[in-house]
């Protein structure tokens, strides 16, 4: 295998001065694994591809100075010593300007924390990242209100400042905040594919509500989520819960595994709250119909935010369901969830219906843990969860005499149902004796 001692050995030898820089340094200084090994030399991209001439070679950014080299399924990209980029507009880079020295190329670098480089045991550390590190700050390189301007590149910095406080569990240095929240408009200037993307780390990182806390500290949740953002100190007015719905649903996120799906349903599930709020004559709150319109707001939002088709269906179907567990599970009724859900989205299910009861005054997870219960007797008993399960085909109902089209759909959907919800023996001789007795007392016009 390729190591990234190797790499930077060719590099050098071939006379040109190189580093490993960034988070590998940044995490390795922490005592973290990294896979994130980045490079940064001297060598210009065609002379980063003479070096490694005898490897596969990608041009993930040849224009900007980056090749990604591929050595026994180890990969490293390489990149040239950079100023800061010039722009063709506020959001697409132009220009790239190549620097001779490493402290040239650090200097561009968004966080101190980042603009870290190492070769051997030599750490190159000018703008004090190793200090920042121990005492768990987030602090610009240079002017913090220059490093959060308006450029595409440079306003995404807000979002990484928020995400690697959050990961991290650092906190953001005081003139770096002002600056987000000053600029927090130029958030405009980000795809909101590259927005998303920064969120999905904070969502996936170990302390995800801590990251939902910075960005409305500096501005940005309201930019991003405004859904959520509205439920900040909004009173539940309820005996279930302690929280305003804001904390509640923070409380739910850090509840959830470390699951896309699982904690955007988390952080969306009670949205449609505010909207479907009224006092009932105890004076307590009711929100009849607010799993409808929090579904509507997530899909809304994450559509805007490019998100993929199926995470967002299966998003909409978790905020959709997730007060299922008010009425007690049974063997039944967890079939029917099964089938109509699948196993990956009924277990999410039962997480964040844990989580949320676990954010209530309650914290009685007896039905979930049921729930789960009939769950592993049913899936350990290899139930038929759709119809490629079943022990006969379309073209076995077609050879029993039935005519191929609608018909034969009808006949197999009620054998699926039936096997599935009411234990009938998946067998090739039970299920053609079925379709036939069905298909004979079926109008065939209707079909035809």
């Amino acid at each position: 295998m390729l190591s990234k001692e190797e790499v930077l050995a060719r590099l050098n030898k071939a006379g040109y001065e190189s580093y490993l820089v960034g988070g590998f340094v940044r995490d390795k200084l922490m005592g973290r694994e990294s896979s994130d090994i980045d490079i940064a030399t001297k060598a210009h991209p065609n002379q980063i591809e003479e070096v490694f001439k005898d490897f596969k070679i990608i041009d993930i950014g040849k224009n900007f100075g980056t090749i990604r080299v591929i050595g026994d399924g180890q990969e490293y990209e390489i990149t040239t010593f950079r100023k800061d980029f010039s722009y063709k507009d506020k959001r697409r880079p132009g220009q790239v300007i190549f620097a001779d020295k490493i402290e040239t190329d650090l200097e561009r670098r968004d966080f101190t924390i980042n603009a870290l480089a190492l070769i051997d045991d030599n750490l190159i550390d000018p703008f004090g990242g190793q200090l920042d590190i121990k005492e768990k700050i987030i602090r610009a390189v240079g002017s913090p209100y220059e490093r959060i301007s308006e450029d595409y590149l440079r306003a995404l910095r807000a979002l990484r400042a928020v995400r690697f406080a959050a990961n991290l569990g650092f906190n953001i240095e005081g003139e770096l905040q002002e600056a987000i929240k000053k600029n927090f408009k130029n958030l405009a200037y980000i795809s909101v594919e590259r927005q998303a993307a920064e969120l999905d780390k904070i969502l996936l990182g170990p302390d995800p509500a801590r990251g939902i806390r910075l960005l409305d500290k500096v501005g940005l949740l309201n930019e991003i989520f405004p859904e959520v953002s509205a439920m900040i100190g909004f009173d539940q007015h309820s005996p279930h819960h302690y929280l305003d719905c804001f904390d509640h649903s923070l409380k739910v996120l850090e509840g959830t595994p470390s699951d896309l799906a699982t904690r955007l349903a988390a952080l969306f599930h009670d949205t449609g709250k505010p909207a479907t709020f009224f006092l009932d004559e105890k004076g307590q709150g009711r929100f009849f119909g607010h799993q409808k319109i929090s579904q509507d707001l997530a899909i809304e939002r994450l559509k805007y935010l490019r998100y993929p088709k199926k995470i967002i269906e299966d998003v909409s179907i978790l905020i959709g369901r997730h007060m299922d567990s008010s009425n007690t599970y049974t063997e039944k009724s967890v079939a029917r969830l099964l089938r109509k859900l699948g196993q990956e989205n009924i277990r999410r299910l039962f997480d964040l219906q844990e989580a949320d009861i676990l954010a209530t005054v309650h914290e009685d997870i007896s039905n979930i843990n049921q729930g789960r219960k009939f769950l592993k007797k049913i899936l350990d008993s290899k139930p038929v969860l759709s119809r490629k399960d079943l022990a006969i085909s379309g073209r076995d109902v077609i050879e029993l005499g039935f005519e191929q089209g609608p018909l034969v759909g009808h006949i197999l959907r009620k054998i699926e149902r039936a096997v599935f919800e009411e234990n009938l023996k998946n067998d090739r001789d039970t299920l053609l004796s079925m379709a036939r007795n069905i298909g004979l007392k079926l109008d065939r016009k209707t079909y035809e």
